[in-house]
C-alpha cells in the first residue's frame, strides 16, 4: 500500500523534526532565547560515537557514554562561561542578540571543531537495532525508524508531563514568563536555564545517535537539523512543546505525501509554499503573532 508506507515514512521524518522542535520550544519557554545550535549537538552525538567506535575501537556502550558526557560537560561550561555573562551580567543582553550572536556563533564553532575532528565525509553511528524491516501486511517498518518514533514520543511526553504536572515544570515556565518576578519569588532561573540547556543538548545528541543510521551525518548536518526544528517549533508558537511535536509530525507526513504523489523533485518547494500560505492565512492560530510579540 503506497499511501500507508508514505505515511509511515513521513511519521519517521516528522519524528526527526518533532524532537528538535521540542528541544527548541522548551529552552525558549524557559529562557526566551532560540537555540540555533541544537542540531549541532545531534551531529556531535552521531559523529562522536562513530569515531570512537569505528576509529578508536571503543565498545559501543563506552562510545555512547563518553560522547554524551562530553556533550553534557561542554553545554554546562558554555552556559557557565558564556550565557551566564551574557544574560546575568551587569548589563544583560536582549534575547535576539543572544540568539544570533551566541547560539548561532556556537553552531559555527561546533561545526568547525567537528570538521577538524571528523572530516567532511558522511558517517553514522552504528544501528542500535539491527535486522530486516518489520512487515504488517503491505506495510513496512524500518527498525531504526521505529526507534526514532519511540524517542520522539518519549521526549515529547516526558517534557509535557514535567511542565504540566511538576513543581519544577511550573517554576521553569515562570522563569520564561517573568524572570525578575520568578527571582523575587525565590525561583533560581539560572539553574533552570542551565538544566534545560544541558538537558536538551544531551537529548539532541542521543537522538543523533539513534537517527543517524537512517540519514547519515556530516559536520554541516547540524545547521539543517536546527532549521527544521526551528520551523516546526514556530508552528507550535515556540512556547508549546506539545504543539511543536504535532507540527513536526504533520510536516514530515505532508512532505512524504507531496514527494510520493506530487513530485519527488519539487516536493520540498511545494511543502514550503504550503507552510508559508498557512502562516499568512492563520498566523494567530498557529502562534506566530504571539511568538513575535512575546
Amino acid at each position: 500500500m503506497k499511501f500507508g508506507n508514505l505515511v509511515i515514512a513521513g511519521i519517521v521524518t516528522g519524528s526527526i523534526y518533532a524532537v528538535f522542535a521540542v528541544c527548541v520550544s522548551v529552552w525558549y519557554r524557559v529562557s526566551n532565547i532560540l537555540n540555533l545550535a541544537v542540531g549541532d549537538f545531534a551531529m556531535v552525538g552521531a559523529l562522536g560515537v562513530d569515531n570512537l567506535y569505528r576509529v578508536k575501537g571503543l565498545p559501543l556502550w563506552a562510545a555512547i557514554v563518553t560522547t554524551l558526557v562530553v556533550v553534557g560537560v561542554f553545554a554546562y561550561l558554555y552556559d557557565q562561561v558564556v550565557l551566564r555573562i551574557a544574560l546575568d551580567g551587569r548589563e544583560p543582553m536582549e534575547g535576539i542578540v543572544v540568539t544570533f550572536f551566541f547560539t548561532f556563533a556556537l553552531s559555527f564553532f561546533i561545526d568547525g571543531v567537528a570538521k577538524m575532528l571528523f572530516g567532511t565525509d558522511v558517517h553514522a553511528a552504528p544501528a542500535l537495532w539491527n535486522g530486516a524491516s518489520l512487515s504488517w501486511g503491505s506495510l513496512h517498518f524500518e527498525r531504526a525508524g521505529l526507534l526514532v518514533l519511540a524517542c520522539a514520543l518519549i521526549v515529547g511526553g516526558a517534557f509535557w508531563v514535567y511542565i504540566r504536572y511538576t513543581l519544577g515544570g511550573k517554576a521553569m515556565e515562570a522563569s520564561g514568563e517573568n524572570r525578575i518576578g520568578a527571582r523575587i519569588a525565590g525561583i533560581d532561573t539560572r539553574r533552570y536555564r542551565r538544566l534545560i540547556f544541558v538537558g536538551t543538548g544531551v537529548i539532541a545528541a542521543i537522538f543523533g545517535i539513534v537517527e543517524s543510521p537512517i540519514t547519515g551525518y556530516t559536520y554541516l548536518s547540524g545547521a539543517t537539523i536546527s532549521l527544521t526544528g526551528f520551523i516546526a517549533a514556530a508552528y507550535g508558537g515556540f512556547r508549546k512543546p506539545g504543539r511543536a511535536l504535532v507540527a513536526g509530525l504533520f510536516i514530515g507526513v505532508l512532505e512524504a505525501l507531496l514527494g510520493g504523489y506530487v513530485s519527488a523533485e519539487y516536493g520540498d518547494t511545494v511543502l514550503y509554499a504550503i507552510l508559508a500560505a498557512l502562516v499568512l492565512a492563520w498566523p494567530r492560530g498557529l502562534g506566530f503573532e504571539s511568538a513575535v510579540s512575546g
